[in-house]
């Protein structure tokens, strides 16, 4: 049976927190007509130019190549910061746009987040109640 472990529920925080991110920036900020309109003439506010740019990079599959790069590199080497990047970058990915290679990432992301090896001290590894 499948045990959720402390580094298992730290992966499914970050999973959630690249979902989470993903449907924000996409439904409050990108397909808010009037932002785009106060940004079109090119005078808007100030962050006018991180939006565009951060639209700019899920437009060329920025979150999908960061998720399946990562998620390649979590695989190859188990690290943690690899498979929280991967599963953020993926699940943001997802809702914004890049679902094909970030798809990708995110499983990627998820199967090495699998394959962690419980805590010495958990009972999947050790067989006994922890007290």
């Amino acid at each position: 049976m499948l045990q959720i472990t402390p580094s298992r529920r730290r992966a499914l925080l970050w999973a959630a927190l690249g979902i989470g991110f993903g449907l924000a920036y996409r439904y409050l900020v990108v397909q808010q007509h009037w932002i785009g309109h106060l940004c079109d003439p090119g005078d808007g506010p100030w962050w006018c130019g991180p939006r565009t740019g951060l639209i700019l990079f899920f437009q060329y599959s920025g979150f999908g190549i960061l998720a399946v790069l990562t998620g390649a590199l979590a695989l190859w080497r188990g690290h943690a910061w690899a498979i929280h990047t991967a599963l953020a970058a993926g699940g943001a990915g997802l809702v914004l746009y890049n679902a094909e290679t970030a798809g990708i990432g995110f499983v990627m992301g998820l199967v090495a987040a699998l394959r962690q090896p419980a805590a010495a001290d958990d009972k999947s590894i050790t067989g006994e109640e922890r007290t």
